[in-house]
């Protein structure tokens, strides 16, 4: 993959996209193009090695309780970065990478990471605003589980799904991204017996089909709809 390729997926991403060009162009230079398939990219208890970001592929980020048991599950999308907590304050990432499949990633190694933002305050406080950004999502994230109806919930998470991973067909918009309905379940904090009650109920209203492998939405404007309901349950 050529610089102009790899700096046209990163962009998809609004803080690189935000940059100063000089500091882009000299993320891009430092950094090196990975390719891993279906193997842990780094664990929970794994210590820094700097920045990642996805190129192309799919990477799950997997946090799992003391009983063994997922507690959470995030799909990433292309251009996404991730391990720049750990990164700037040294300590282990906290949850496990995964990469599903053969995945490109773009890494840049903590001794070039370090040695970029030591060059001024200005790099380090542009490092510092993208962990900024994930805290501001985590919280939204917090808030919706928290006051949001279970399908509204899981309508918003089909929906950023259909938009970063979505696959336009004849039946509709298909997400192939190997989701059983366990790894739905904790994306959106329910239990096993609602997310299978939930689906039934799309599936019900024609609105969409989840397989096994799949979900394929062939009402994406319901969906939508349903994600932006700000009902609370009683």
């Amino acid at each position: 993959m050529n610089k102009a390729d790899l700096k046209a997926v990163l962009r998809k991403n609004k803080w690189f996209a935000g940059l100063p060009p000089s500091l882009a162009d000299s993320i891009l230079h430092l950094g090196r193009v990975r390719t891993v398939e279906g193997s842990l990219i780094y664990s929970a208890t794994d210590c820094r090695d700097g920045l990642l970001a996805l190129v192309s592929g799919q990477v799950r980020l997997t946090s799992f309780s003391r009983s063994g048991n997922p507690s959470f599950l995030l799909i990433t999308s292309p251009g996404s970065w991730i391990g720049v907590t750990s990164a700037l304050d040294g300590r282990p990432y906290g949850y496990d990478a995964f990469a599903i499949g053969k995945t490109v990633l773009f890494h840049l190694s903590q001794e070039r990471f370090e040695a970029l933002v030591g060059e001024s305050n200005d790099n380090y406080s542009a490092f510092v605003r993208m962990v900024c950004d994930h805290l501001r999502v985590s919280i939204q994230n917090l808030i919706i589980v928290r006051n949001r109806r279970p399908l509204c919930r899981l309508a918003q998470e089909l929906s950023r799904l259909a938009e970063r991973h979505g696959r336009q067909t004849k039946k509709g918009l298909v997400i192939d991204l190997r989701l059983s309905q366990e790894d739905l379940a904790v994306m959106i904090g329910v239990g096993r017996q609602t997310i299978n009650r939930l689906l039934k109920s799309l599936e019900q209203d024609g609105i969409a089909t989840a397989k096994y492998t799949s979900i394929t939405i062939h009402k994406l404007e319901t969906i939508e709809r349903l994600s932006l309901n700000e009902a609370v349950d009683g």
